[in-house]
């Protein structure tokens, strides 16, 4: 009965840091490299974002989302639980959110 109860909480354990580690995982989408496009961040940035993503979006596809964008984004949007836009799935990371408003100053 030892060894059961050692086994359970031991996958416990291993439940739980899998779930810590998948918490983290970063993800790539068109909406989101428009988003550091239009935000203007740096060209690297963006080149290994493109990377990341295995493409890199076209200025067309850039400008229709940047027009969606303007027309929902409050002027004094703060990037709230990482957000970039109202309504957006995408969740920026702390890093990205320094980047952008590094770059809008």
């Amino acid at each position: 009965m030892k060894n059961i109860n050692k086994i359970c909480v031991a996958l416990f354990c291993l439940g739980t840091a899998s779930a810590t580690v998948a918490a983290e995982e970063v993800v790539y989408s068109t909406e989101g490299y428009c988003v550091l496009a239009n935000e203007g961040v740096d060209s690297r940035m963006l080149d290994a974002y493109a990377k990341k993503l295995g493409d890199t979006p076209s200025k067309k596809v850039c400008n229709a989302f940047k027009e969606v964008v303007a027309e929902t984004r409050p002027k004094a949007w703060d990037y709230p639980m990482g957000k970039p836009y109202p309504g957006s799935a995408i969740r920026l990371s702390e890093k990205q959110i320094e980047a952008i408003k590094a770059a809008s100053k």
